[in-house]
């Protein structure tokens, strides 16, 4: 049984074993000091699957689980300039977690200062956030070597994508749904093949980028994938226009978002490709949450499932796309 979290715990490490979050702790303390940081110095900062610390000039970024980073720094390494990303200082490994450090530049994360920008900040905001992602995908040919074709969300193969058959089950659904469900996810695997296959970010969220009057960097490529640019389009169309609890926000950004998509979808295979890609970032999204919440936290309202039924049943944030 895991233990319960003590009363200091991290509100990022409130689901995790506490002795393990300790033990990512003291990995973060040890690789900041190689690089003349103190972590007591520093701010922990957004996200999930890694835990980040931002302070005294650096930022240190170590793995949860016992996975390497080295494929990562390497594409980070070979990214064009404009994105932005923070150089880095120094990678590796201790005792099967990876680590990257990288230089602190100044920003405020974008998901902090969201809330904090007027209408028109927002829409630039995602319009900046966009132009500087699809560098990537520009650079594809000369990136593809660095990433594999699934990771993040996105499976190797349709038969790999359980996640579909477990939220069937956690979330009672009924049959249509079951069915929509898995016809939603076959079209994308169906149609992916069928057109370019670019560089994606794989986690395109306002966490992962910074803002100082600008969209400065895009961070974090650890889910970088080879995929259908709809995989990167989807995320950013959700960014803009779901709010934090999952309701559907109309807002300039997300107008701004809506176009975007709208431009670069695969004229013929986007509508497929972008509502699958929503579809399996919300299971990737689902399984997570049921990892970690007790079966009382299960609600109707419960984000992932709302957004879940929602692209299933109206086509959700992503319906003024769909027809």
């Amino acid at each position: 049984m895991t233990p319960e979290p003590a009363a200091d715990t991290h509100p990022l490490d409130q689901h995790r074993d506490p002795s393990e979050a300790a033990r990512v702790r003291g990995m973060a303390a040890e690789v900041a000091a190689r690089f003349g940081g103190d972590l007591a110095r520093m701010r922990r900062a957004n996200g999930y699957s890694n835990a980040t610390w931002v302070g005294d000039g650096i930022a240190v970024r170590v793995a949860h689980t016992p996975v390497g980073m080295a494929r990562e720094a390497a594409l980070v390494r070979a990214l064009p300039r404009g994105i932005g990303h923070p150089e880095i200082l120094g990678e590796g490994t201790t005792e099967g977690h990876g680590w990257i450090v990288t230089r602190e530049v100044r920003g405020q994360n974008l998901h902090e200062a969201w809330p904090t920008l007027t209408a028109a900040e927002q829409r630039h905001a995602i319009r900046r956030l966009w132009a500087r992602v699809h560098l990537a995908h520009d650079a594809s040919p000369s990136l593809r070597t660095y990433v594999a074709a699934h990771g993040g969300f996105v499976p190797a193969t349709l038969g790999d994508a359980t996640a579909a058959g477990r939220a069937a089950v956690a979330l009672g659904l009924s049959g249509p749904r079951q069915s929509r469900l898995h016809a939603v996810v076959e079209g994308y695997f169906r149609a992916a093949p069928l057109v370019e296959q670019c560089v994606n970010h794989g986690d395109l969220a306002l966490m992962n980028a910074l803002w100082d009057g600008e969209v400065t960097a895009v961070l974090d490529f650890e889910f970088a994938v080879l995929g259908p640019v709809e995989i990167d389009l989807c995320r950013l169309v959700c960014e803009a226009r779901v709010s934090d609890d999952g309701r559907r926000v109309d807002s300039e950004a997300g107008a701004a978002a809506l176009e975007i998509a709208a431009r670069h979808m695969h004229p013929v295979h986007g509508p497929a490709l972008i509502h699958g890609a929503a579809i399996l970032d919300q299971l990737r999204d689902l399984d997570i949450w049921l990892a970690q919440d007790s079966p009382d936290e299960r609600a109707e309202d419960w984000r992932p499932s709302r957004l879940l039924t929602d692209l299933l049943d109206a086509q959700g944030y992503l319906a003024p796309l769909l027809g």
